[in-house]
C-alpha cells in the first residue's frame, strides 16, 4: 500500500483548493518547498473578479464566486461583496457587457454622474459595473483553506522540495524529494512556475514565469469608499487598501527574469493617471514588484489537466496568470474530476493542454486583458 493516496505538490491556491476537494479520497499530503501558502498566491491583491476575468466561462466564474461565499465566516476568512467597475474603450466590449445579466453598461454621462469622484473617462464608451464580485484578505483566505484541509485530515510537509514525479510502467507511484521518495497513487502538481520542471521527464507544459507590478498611492482625499475597478485601455486594476492607500496594479508584460518595475507602468503612473482618475494630487507610498514569479501560458489561461501524454495518475494545475486566487475551489473541482473520474459541470476543456499545438516555452507574452 502506498504511503499516501494523493500527493499535491504546491500549497498555493491551486494546491490548497485541490487538497480541499480531494480530502475525502483517502490519505492526502501537500508538499511545498517553502511555508504553506507563502508562494505566488500570497502576493495576490485580493480582488475577486472571476466573472470579469473569465467572461466566456460563466459556469467556472459562478462556481468560483460561490466557493468564496461557501467559505465566508469559516476560520478567519470573510468575503466582502462589492461592485467592480471597468472603464470601457471598445464598442465590442460594451456590447458584450450589455449582453450579460451580472453587469450593467453605463454611458459616459451616466458613469460620470455615478462615479465622477472616482474616475474620468474622456472618449470612452463608459463604465461597466459588475456585481457578483468582491474582495478578501488573501492571507486569511489561504490560512482558512489550510485549516479546512487539516480539519478534513490532509497532511502538510512544508520546506520540502519535490525534485520529480516517480513513474513505473506508465503509472505514477509517487514523488522524489530532497529528503527521499514519497509513495502515492496519484500526484497533483500545482507548483506555479516550477510545475514544468517538476514534470519535465513526463510531459511538456507551455508555462513561463512573469511578474506583476503595483504602486501604493496616498491620494489627496478620502478613497475608502471607492469601488474597485480596472481600465481596459491601460490594462490595470485598482482597489483601496485597509491603510487608506490606493493600490494600482498591472502585469509586467515581459518575461524578464529579474523582477523589476516595468518602465511603461512607471511612466503611466507618473504621467497618465489623471486621464482616468479624477484626482491630480497624490504621493507614491511605494512601488512593488512580485518577488515570486507568477506563471502564464500562451493564452494567459491556466492548464488544469491529466494530459494524454502524461503517465496515468498525474494531474497538473498551473499557469493562472494572476487569476488563480479568484478561482477559489473551482480549481479543485476540476482536479478532483480527473483524479476520481467524476463528472463536473464546468468548462473543463477551456483548461486542457491539448488546446496548444506547440508545447514549447518560447512563446510571446499574452495579456490577461486580451
Amino acid at each position: 500500500m502506498a504511503e499516501y493516496d494523493i500527493v499535491v505538490v504546491g500549497s498555493g491556491i491551486a494546491g490548497l483548493s485541490s487538497a480541499h476537494q480531494l480530502a475525502d479520497q483517502g490519505r492526502v499530503l501537500v508538499v511545498d518547498r517553502g511555508a504553506v501558502g507563502q508562494g505566488t498566491s500570497s502576493r495576490a491583491s485580493g480582488v475577486i473578479t472571476t466573472p470579469v476575468d473569465y467572461p466566456d466561462l460563466p459556469k467556472w466564474a459562478s462556481r468560483a464566486i460561490d466557493s468564496f461565499r461557501e467559505l465566508d465566516g469559516r476560520g478567519v476568512f470573510t468575503f466582502d461583496e462589492q461592485p467592480f467597475i471597468r472603464l470601457v474603450h471598445s464598442p465590442a466590449y460594451a456590447a458584450m457587457v450589455r449582453g450579460r445579466d451580472d453587469a450593467v453598461m453605463l454611458g459616459p454621462e451616466e458613469s460620470m454622474a455615478r462615479f465622477g469622484d472616482v474616475v474620468s473617462s474622456p472618449g470612452a464608451e463608459g463604465v461597466a459595473v459588475y456585481d457578483n464580485v468582491g474582495t478578501c484578505d488573501v492571507s486569511a483566505f489561504l490560512a482558512t483553506l489550510k485549516f479546512e484541509c487539516e480539519r478534513r485530515g490532509v497532511d502538510f510537509r512544508p520546506d520540502t522540495t519535490v525534485t520529480g514525479v516517480r513513474v513505473e510502467d506508465g503509472r505514477v507511484v509517487g514523488v522524489d524529494t530532497e529528503y527521499g521518495p514519497i509513495d502515492a497513487d496519484d500526484v497533483v502538481v500545482a507548483a506555479g512556475s516550477a510545475t514544468p520542471d517538476v514534470v519535465a521527464e513526463h510531459v511538456e507544459l507551455p508555462i513561463r514565469p512573469f511578474t506583476w507590478n503595483a504602486v501604493y498611492l496616498d491620494v489627496d482625499g478620502d478613497v475608502t469608499n471607492w469601488p474597485m475597478g480596472g481600465d481596459t485601455e491601460h490594462q490595470l486594476y485598482w482597489r483601496t487598501m485597509p491603510t487608506g492607500d490606493l493600490l494600482v496594479g498591472r502585469e509586467n508584460q515581459t518575461f524578464d527574469a529579474d523582477p523589476k518595475i516595468d518602465a511603461d507602468f512607471e511612466r503611466l503612473v507618473d504621467e497618465d493617471l489623471s486621464t482616468f482618475f479624477a484626482f491630480d494630487d497624490f504621493d507614491v507610498v511605494r512601488w512593488e514588484t512580485c518577488p515570486i514569479p507568477d506563471a502564464t501560458t500562451p493564452d494567459a489561461r491556466a492548464i488544469i489537466d491529466a494530459p494524454a501524454a502524461a503517465p496515468e495518475g498525474l494531474v497538473v494545475a498551473a499557469g493562472f496568470h494572476g487569476a488563480g486566487v479568484m478561482a477559489g475551489l473551482a480549481i479543485g473541482d476540476i482536479v478532483r474530476s480527473y483524479v476520481t473520474g467524476e463528472a463536473v459541470d464546468l468548462e473543463v476543456e477551456a483548461f486542457a493542454l491539448d488546446r496548444f499545438s506547440d508545447l514549447g516555452r518560447d512563446f510571446p507574452f499574452c495579456s490577461l486583458w486580451d
